[in-house]
Parts: C-alpha cells; sequence; structure tokens
C-alpha cells in the first residue's frame, strides 16, 4: 500500500501555462500542489463563480486502468448534492492532462487547522457526525471515497466540514483489477483495502471515520496510541465503544452505515443535563431495592436505628481503646444497608480486594438496541517493547536469512518514497549550490590566495558529491580561515535541517508500512517455529518505532538503489 500523496512525482505547470488550455475559466493563481495533482483557484467567466481546478499528472492519464474508471467516477460525483460534500461541476482531460472543475471551498482543511491537537469532545462529535451525513449521502449515491483522512476535509468560513478529493473514489460496483494499485493512506485504510481489495465496499470509509475520531479527541493516531480515546483525554466512555465499532478488523463488525455511526454520536450531545453539564456515561436502569415492611417501622425509624447502633459500635472501639491502650479494629459496615454513604477522600471507586460486596457497574452501551446485540470482541493488539514475550528457546542460530531481509525490505521501501526521496536529494543538492555561490562570491573579493580558496571549496564539493551533499555539521578545517563564510554555512546548516524535518515528516506513514511488513513476516517465522528470527525482526520494529530517525536513516542512506515492486512488505 501507498500513501496517495505520492505515488508519483508532479510538478505544478504553471498559472499562465493553463490560462491557454481553459479560455472559460480564468486562473488565479495555485492553492496547493502534492503528487496526485494540483488545485488552482479560478473564476467560470460565464457564470462569474469562483472554483477549484485540479489538474492530475499525466502519468495517470497513461494508466489505462486509472482512466479506465474516471469518467463513470466522475459522472457520479457529479450527481451528489449535499452540504458536507464539495460539489464537482466538470471534468475532462486537456493537453494530456485529466482534471475535475470543483466547488471552491475558501477555508483549511482539518489537518492543518488542527493537526496533533486533541479537540474538544463537542466539537469532534459536531464534525464527524457531518461528515458522517456526506458519506453516507455518497454511499446511498453508490460512490465509495476510499481516502477518508483530515487533509481531505476542507472547513468553511463557518467551519462546517466538506468532504473533497474524491479522486481516489470509485463506484461500489467497479472493483479493483488484478495490478491495479492500491490507493489509501496508512492508518487510516481498513485492513481489507490491502489484504482483499477486490471486497471492498463503504463500510472501509467507516473504519477511516472511527480513526479520525479517535485521532480529533486525542491529537494522536490509534496506531501510535492503543489506549482508549477517554483514557488520553477526558471525555466520554461511550465514544470508546463508537471508535471501538467503527474500526473493528471484519467490516460485517462495523457500522452498516455512517448515518448510524452519526446517531449514536449525536446520541451522546443529546444527553445533557440542565445547565449545560453532561451526565456520565449511560447505564442500564438499575431494579429499585426490595424492601420489606413491617407493621410498626417506619423510614425514620430505621435510619434512627442504624444511626445508634453505629454511634455504639463506635463509642464501645473508643472505650477499648482507652482501656487497652490498644487501637480499635476497623468498623465493617454491612453493605445491605441502605442509606446515603459519601465515598472517602481520595477515593472514586472501591477496593475490590477488600470489600467483595462492592457492586460492579456494568459496561456502558449507546442505546437499547445495542444492548441485545452480540458483543464483538476485537483481537488483542500486538504486543509491545514494554510486553514481556513468553519464554522460547532462542538459543538456535536463525533459520531465515534476517539482513537479506532486512536489505530487500529496505530497497523496497526506497522504491515507494523514490519521489519523496529524489525531492529531498534535489534540495540538499540546490543548498550545497547556494553554498557554493556565497563562497565564490566571498573569494572574488580576495586580493591574494583566490586559487588556494577555489582548490579547497572544489576538494570539499567533491567530498559532499559523495555524501549526496549533506553538509558535516561544522565548517571544514580547510574553509574555516576564510572570512564571510561562516555565516553561508551556517544558513545552509538551518536549510539542510528543514529539509531533514520535512522529509522525516513526510516518511513517517512509510515508516508505518514497513513496520506492517515486520509484523507480517513475524507471523510467517512463528509459522515456520524460528523464535530467533522472531526475536531480531521485532528488535527492528521496536527500533523503527522507538527511534524517529532511524527509518529516515533506512531511507537516505542509499538513495539510488531500485527495485520492483513486491509485495513483500504488503500487510
Amino acid at each position: 500500500m501507498s500513501d496517495s500523496s505520492d505515488q508519483v512525482g508532479f510538478t505544478a505547470p504553471l498559472p499562465t501555462d493553463l490560462a491557454p488550455l481553459f479560455p472559460g475559466y480564468e486562473i488565479q493563481g495555485l492553492i496547493a500542489t502534492g503528487g496526485m495533482g494540483a488545485v488552482y483557484c479560478a473564476v467560470q467567466k460565464s457564470l462569474d463563480r469562483t472554483v477549484a481546478i485540479k489538474i492530475l499528472p499525466l502519468e495517470l492519464s497513461k494508466d489505462a486502468a486509472f482512466c479506465a474508471g474516471f469518467e463513470s467516477e466522475a459522472k457520479a460525483m457529479a450527481r451528489l448534492n449535499h452540504p458536507n460534500l464539495i460539489g464537482v461541476y466538470d471534468f475532462g482531460e486537456v493537453n494530456g492532462m485529466l482534471y475535475i472543475v470543483m466547488e471552491f471551498v475558501p477555508g483549511k482543511s482539518i489537518y492543518h487547522s488542527a493537526y496533533g491537537t486533541a479537540l474538544a469532545p463537542s466539537e469532534v462529535i459536531r464534525l464527524i457526525s457531518a461528515i458522517c451525513d456526506g458519506l453516507a449521502h455518497a454511499h446511498e449515491n453508490g460512490i465509495i471515497h476510499r481516502d477518508i483522512k483530515p487533509s481531505n476535509i476542507l472547513l468553511d468560513l463557518n467551519a462546517q466540514p466538506k468532504i473533497g478529493d474524491f479522486g481516489l473514489a470509485r463506484p461500489v460496483e467497479r472493483k479493483i483489477e488484478e495490478g491495479e494499485e492500491i490507493f489509501g493512506t496508512p492508518h487510516y485504510t481498513a485492513p481489507e483495502v490491502v489484504n482483499q481489495p477486490h471486497l471492498v465496499d463503504h463500510r472501509a470509509d467507516i473504519f477511516s471515520l472511527g480513526v479520525m475520531l479517535h485521532e480529533l479527541l486525542t491529537g494522536k493516531l490509534p496506531a501510535n496510541d492503543t489506549r482508549p480515546a477517554s483514557a488520553i483525554v477526558r471525555c466520554d466512555p461511550r465514544l470508546d465503544a463508537i471508535i471501538r465499532r467503527a474500526t473493528q478488523p471484519l467490516p460485517a463488525a462495523r457500522y452498516a452505515s455512517a448515518a448510524e455511526m452519526a446517531t449514536d454520536l449525536r446520541a451522546i450531545t443529546a444527553t445533557k443535563v440542565p445547565g449545560g453539564a453532561k451526565t456520565g456515561p449511560m447505564r442500564p436502569a438499575r431494579p429499585a431495592p426490595v424492601r420489606r415492611t413491617y407493621p410498626q417501622a417506619s423510614k425514620k425509624s430505621s435510619s434512627s436505628s442504624v444511626i445508634l447502633l453505629l454511634l455504639a459500635v463506635a463509642a464501645a472501639g473508643v472505650g477499648y481503646f482507652f482501656l487497652s491502650g490498644k487501637p480499635p479494629a476497623p468498623v465493617v459496615v454491612p453493605t445491605n444497608v441502605t442509606s446515603p454513604a459519601t465515598p472517602p477522600s481520595g477515593s472514586s471507586k472501591p477496593n475490590l480486594e477488600e470489600d467483595e460486596t462492592a457492586e460492579i457497574e456494568p459496561e456502558p452501551v449507546l442505546d437499547r438496541d445495542m444492548a441485545s446485540k452480540p458483543t464483538i470482541i476485537p483481537p488483542p493488539p500486538l504486543p509491545t517493547p514494554s510486553q514481556k514475550e513468553p519464554d522460547t528457546d532462542i538459543s538456535a542460530a536463525p533459520k531465515f536469512d534476517v539482513p537479506g531481509f532486512y536489505e530487500k525490505a529496505r530497497k523496497i521501501m526506497q522504491e515507494r518514497c523514490k519521489s519523496l526521496l529524489s525531492t529531498y536529494q534535489v534540495g540538499l543538492q540546490e543548498n550545497v549550490a547556494n553554498f557554493e555561490k556565497a563562497s565564490n562570491r566571498a573569494f572574488r573579493r580576495m586580493d591574494y590566495g583566490k586559487a588556494r580558496a577555489e582548490a579547497a571549496l572544489a576538494a570539499e564539493l567533491r567530498k559532499w558529491e559523495f555524501l549526496k551533499y549533506h553538509l558535516p555539521p561544522e565548517l571544514p578545517n580547510t574553509l574555516i580561515r576564510y572570512d564571510d563564510l561562516a555565516d553561508a554555512y551556517e544558513k545552509c546548516l538551518k536549510k539542510q535541517g528543514e529539509l531533514d524535518k520535512k522529509l522525516q515528516s513526510d516518511l513517517e506513514s512509510h515508516a508505518a508500512v514497513y513496520v506492517l511488513g515486520l509484523e507480517k513476516e513475524i507471523e510467517r517465522r512463528q509459522a515456520d517455529n524460528d523464535p530467533a528470527s522472531v526475536t531480531l525482526i521485532r528488535k527492528e520494529i521496536d527500533l523503527t518505532k522507538e527511534i524517529p530517525t532511524h527509518f529516515f536513516k533506512l531511507m537516505v542512506g542509499d538513495t539510488s538503489s531500485s527495485s520492483s515492486s513486491s509485495d513483500l512488505l504488503d500487510p
């Protein structure tokens, strides 16, 4: 699986170059660009309305499988009409490039507005419910989006979400053909999109919605923090149940429709007490306590008897303390006494080890219908580095060529990240070229020693070329003697750091794919009874998860290698 944002390299055409190709539109400027195309702001002259024009890369127009469904998909999307969907006005091909004319939304995406931020639960419910509404409309009209994620949800000026980028969408009846590229985004993509792409239906979008719900509540992806959302931030535990159901590995265990998920979300905000405070989790109604009645007994006399009994016990304990010098034994209050009680300060729940008769609250349910449905238990998560592995015999040598597997996996991932690595390498090369220009300007001001300085610079440039233009952390000794170079070098180091940081961020989703491939290989090694190989591969998984720069270094270590696609790392 590969991220949809970097399938192919793409250079956005200049607005002035597009103007002759779209005579009916006034191209005003470039809005955004990525691996799957570029989006421009334009004015449709005939209707005097602002639109967005998305240009797809030339490579896609050469892809027979992609072009085969483009027209039918565009027509199907144009029929959609919903306030939470970005409208499609036109489509076609110009100068060998496919294009789509869409509704212009003057706002940012949820990704750009809230990345890494935990939003208020009420706001999250509002956003996800509206997105559910838009997806439900698309699903009812036979369209699956297949790439739901925060960057594909725009917010208009009223902060209303609009689902966009239906470039990966397809009609339900159109199935993945053998050999066709599988699109999607790691972490958000449902398991069947990778494992059984020919069986994907609208429930793949529901899986992505569940991931988004968790991410917006906590600021973290479920893959990066497997705890329930309510354990990370203060939110209603019923949201945990919704996330759990939406992200079930088996499609049949998820919500049957996005509309059903929206109903459960809105049920949470509907249960509020006067004054705006939210109620606690919904629980089944408790049966009324059975009370025995006696002819001469009354509530008042019963309460008085209980209080007198407690006072007598306490007084006896105090008397015993003064007479014997020993502290009294703790008073045990019978649990069948129905009187109001306040839990001790600093304790929010009973100690089940000390009081086995303490009442255990039932799990919260979403509604009365769910209470009668079978409970679907998700599979246990993969063990993390902090969990102890079962004792296995790893004294024997690995049966499997683990180093060879690592090398093959690295080359495959470099091929998948080829576009990102190429852009990164060009940036490094331009950065070194800028330092060379600054150095030559400084050398031209020299009165003597110019030839020697230029020779020293040329020698360093040859070294940096061998290092793929990655500058060392300090100005080399051969150049440090020359004035005006330190500041220029510092500036280039800063730019290099920005390039490193961007590439590392862009590689995060690919690192997740790498880990999935390693985990899949662990399953194969376990089936082959090869615990030594399992241990070695698990160490590589731990390194990738715990050290952010590990995968980055793997990818930039040898960007010149290239290999054909393989399903080695396909989870």
